[in-house]
C-alpha cells in the first residue's frame, strides 16, 4: 500500500507535476476510521468493490490522529487504533493507498469545492464512497447534497451508504460509531468491543514506546490478564488511568 502526505498532494497542486501513482484513476472514501468499525469496514468494502469494477485504485484520506480528538480534546476518551495500526488495516481491507492529514487551521479552512477539486485534479477521482452524513469543507458546510451535486458536474460517480446499526440482545438499536465502542472500552465491556470492531482490542505499545505516551483509550483501573501479539500471557496493570508497568511486546489484545 503506498502512503502519501497530504503535503505531498498540495504541492503537486502547486507545481502543477503529475503523481504518476493516480495516473489510472482512483476511488476515495475520507474520514479517521478510528478503530475501523463494522461500519467503516461496509463502507471500504464497497469502496473497493467499486473500484475493481471500474478498474480504479481505492484509497482513502485519513488523519494523524482523529478529528474528534481535536475537535473535542476537552470531553475525548482517547483513540481506539493507532495510525499505524490503522494503516495495517487499510492494507488488509484491501486498499491500494493512504493519503494523511495533519488537520490544521489551513485544512480545517479550506472550502468543500476547493478540497474536492484537489482530490479531482491531482489524484484523479473519479468514485468517492462516504457515508450518509458525510461533510466536508470548512465547518462541515458542504453536506452530501451538494457533494452529490459538484460530483454529477464533473462526472465523479458517487455512492453514499446508510449507517450501520449494532443489535445489543434486545429489540433496541445502536448506530455504530467510534464514539460508541470508545465508550464500551471505558466500561471494560471488551466482548462488545470485539464484535463491532471484528477483532479484539488492542493496545499499541510499540507505538507507545516509540513515541513515550499513549492516545488510546484505556479500560478501567486493575489487573487483567490479556494476550500479546504472539498470543503469550499478559498480565497488565492499569492504575489511575496510566500502564502502572509497560510490558516486552508490541501488543497487548484484551
Amino acid at each position: 500500500m503506498q502512503i502519501f502526505k497530504w503535503n505531498e498532494i498540495l504541492q503537486s497542486l502547486a507545481t502543477g507535476s503529475e503523481i504518476p501513482f493516480f495516473e489510472k484513476g482512483c476511488g476515495i472514501s475520507v474520514g479517521s476510521f478510528d478503530g475501523l468499525h463494522l461500519g467503516h469496514r461496509k463502507l471500504l468494502s464497497t469502496l473497493v468493490e467499486k473500484c475493481r469494477e471500474r478498474s480504479l485504485l481505492p484509497g482513502v484520506i485519513s488523519f494523524s490522529r482523529p478529528l474528534p480528538s481535536i475537535k473535542h480534546s476537552g470531553d475525548y476518551l482517547g483513540d481506539l487504533s493507532t495510525l499505524s495500526q490503522r494503516l495495517e488495516l487499510f492494507e488488509k481491507l484491501g486498499l491500494s493507498f493512504a493519503i494523511i492529514v495533519d488537520f490544521d487551521d489551513s485544512f480545517a479552512s479550506m472550502m468543500g469545492a476547493d478540497f474536492l477539486n484537489i482530490l479531482l485534479n491531482v489524484c484523479n477521482m473519479s468514485l468517492l464512497a462516504e457515508g450518509i452524513d458525510f461533510r466536508c469543507g470548512f465547518k462541515g458546510a458542504t453536506d452530501t447534497q451538494a457533494i452529490r451535486y459538484w460530483a454529477e458536474q464533473n462526472k465523479v460517480f458517487s455512492t453514499f451508504l446508510d449507517p450501520v446499526y449494532y443489535h445489543e440482545g434486545s429489540d433496541e438499536e445502536e448506530r455504530i460509531s467510534s464514539s460508541y465502542i470508545r465508550n464500551m472500552i471505558q466500561k471494560g465491556f471488551f466482548t462488545t468491543a470485539e464484535e463491532l470492531l471484528e477483532r479484539p482490542y488492542e493496545l499499541d505499545i510499540e507505538t507507545f514506546r516509540k513515541e513515550g505516551a499513549i492516545t488510546q483509550i484505556l479500560p478501567p483501573d486493575g489487573i487483567y490478564h490479556t494476550k500479546s501479539e504472539s498470543g503469550e500471557s499478559v498480565r497488565l496493570i492499569i492504575e489511575e488511568r496510566k500502564i502502572k508497568s509497560l510490558p516486552e511486546c508490541k501488543r497487548i489484545l484484551f
